[in-house]
């Protein structure tokens, strides 16, 4: 089923949700808007299937009917947001992983990300979603990031090119909070991140990859314009733990690296 299919029928089987409880109820529309406290026209157009149900819309039901929750888990069960087919083999890995090295030459990667930062990313790929949608796909993200706050977290290495650092993804707000968080994610012990600064040089690898370590196992994880893929090949292991080498050795040593994400942060709240 395609995602417009899937998501058409989560539109109309939560609008069923909303006629059922009104009829329930045994009021009318306008009526069952000043209960939910949402305007006649929108609840009109959820009920008839018109426009999706917000989370809020989901929970204001919940408050009308005193039924506890079972609404805003029914508005998530229907909508919740799950990964491409093509994603979903290496978010298993990632969850199971001992360690996870990553070179990120364009943005940060979605275990890094902050929720804002990572809605700017989603808003900027996906135009024309809407908000609801944004943010179902901010919350899917932000669930991976459970990894890192767990009692046994994977060692987690970054190598981030300084280009990603300072690019204004969501606006100097938002820069300077995703900062301050790499910074306190850095002064974790199972967190290395070093910068590849721009007087470094030519860099040994152009393109976004991450390096896992499952079970004993390497595995190389990259992305193109359409998908990712997985590749356990001696031939590409024995080159990325090449480049991961090369790439540790250029960039900025961890220190300095926490220093100068440190020069960012305060260069970010300047600018504000």
């Amino acid at each position: 089923m395609s995602e417009s299919s899937r998501r058409s029928r989560a539109i109309a089987a939560f609008a069923e949700e909303v006629r059922q409880q009104r009829q329930h109820l045994g009021i009318s529309q306008t009526a069952y808007a000043n209960l939910l406290n949402f305007s006649q026209p929108l609840v009109s157009k959820v009920e008839r299937g018109e426009v999706p149900a917000s989370p809020e819309f989901a929970t204001a039901m919940d408050r009308a009917g005193k039924t506890s929750g079972v609404y805003a888990r029914r508005h998530s069960d229907l909508f919740r947001q799950d990964y491409p087919d093509w994603f979903k083999p290496y978010a298993d890995l990632e969850q199971d992983a001992a360690a996870i090295v990553q070179y990120s030459p364009s943005m940060l990667m979605g275990l890094l990300q902050t929720e804002a930062y990572a809605a700017a990313i989603f808003r900027a790929s996906n135009p024309t979603e809407t908000v609801d949608e944004i943010r179902a796909r901010v919350q899917l993200r932000m669930q991976r990031q459970e990894i890192l706050n767990r009692a046994d977290p994977p060692s987690l290495w970054l190598v981030v090119t300084e280009g990603v650092l300072r690019m204004q993804i969501g606006g100097p707000e938002v820069m300077r909070e995703q900062l301050t968080y790499l910074t306190e994610l850095a002064e974790r012990p199972n967190v290395t991140i070093q910068v590849l600064r721009a007087r470094d040089g030519a860099p040994p690898a152009h393109a976004a990859f991450t390096f896992l370590t499952v079970e004993g196992q390497h595995v190389v994880y990259s992305e193109a314009w359409v998908e990712g893929s997985i590749d356990r090949s001696p031939e590409a292991i024995a080159k990325t733990a090449g480049v991961c080498d090369h790439l540790r050795m250029t960039a900025a040593s961890a220190q300095d690296s926490l220093d100068l994400l440190r020069s960012l942060v305060k260069q970010q709240g300047a600018d504000e």
